[in-house]
């Protein structure tokens, strides 16, 4: 049985929209950071971080629902890693000398990463312009092994978690009373 609140269909002021979107940010941010001070990983930082900072801006963009969130950086992680192997493996982005052939590599590697990212996003439709920063910074060298691929893919998964959470139980996504959950999760 559902028994209506008489404040439900009020909007929020801008108070209650700061605090949910601070809390949101800084838990962002910290997860983030937790993940990356834990790991080790650093570039998880670089790579992570601007994403935090469009999904705390923009939260009820079709874009950044949490499975396009989790599809989108997941896979501007693994184009880039895989160009970084196939191209420049082993070459350390601050170690090469100007005009060189190492350097020349990673920005290959770079290129063909952009290039594999704007594919998957034309091809599932979604916008995301932070993901070529995910994509840059794993296809550089900055999270060179396997094992840094995979915490940075777990953060993004975290990042979608958080997304689908606000969407959950923010007051500013609350609709009627017999809105399903089905549209947090939507492609």
């Amino acid at each position: 049985m559902y028994i209506h609140d008489e404040h439900e269909d009020e909007p929020m002021n801008s108070n209650e929209r700061m605090l949910w979107t601070g809390g949101h940010g800084v838990l962002l941010l910290l997860v983030l950071a937790g993940i990356a001070f834990v790991s080790g990983y650093w570039a998880i930082l670089p790579a992570l971080g601007p994403a935090a900072y469009l999904l705390v801006l923009d939260a009820h963009s079709s874009d950044n629902a949490p499975a396009k969130v989790a599809t989108s950086y997941g896979a501007a992680l693994v184009i880039g890693w895989v160009a970084y192997q196939a191209i420049a493996q082993g070459i350390a982005p601050t170690t090469i000398e100007p005009m060189s052939e190492p350097g020349l590599r990673l920005v290959g590697s770079a290129l063909v990463a952009f290039a594999g990212t704007t594919t998957v996003f034309y091809i599932l439709h979604t916008h995301q312009p932070m993901a070529f920063v995910a994509a840059f910074t794993t296809a550089i060298g900055a999270l060179p092994t396997i094992q840094s691929l995979v915490v940075a893919v777990t953060a993004a998964l975290f990042m979608a978690g958080i997304q689908a959470a606000r969407r959950r139980y923010s007051p500013e996504f609350s609709s009627s009373p017999g809105q399903t959950n089905a549209r947090l999760f939507e492609m």
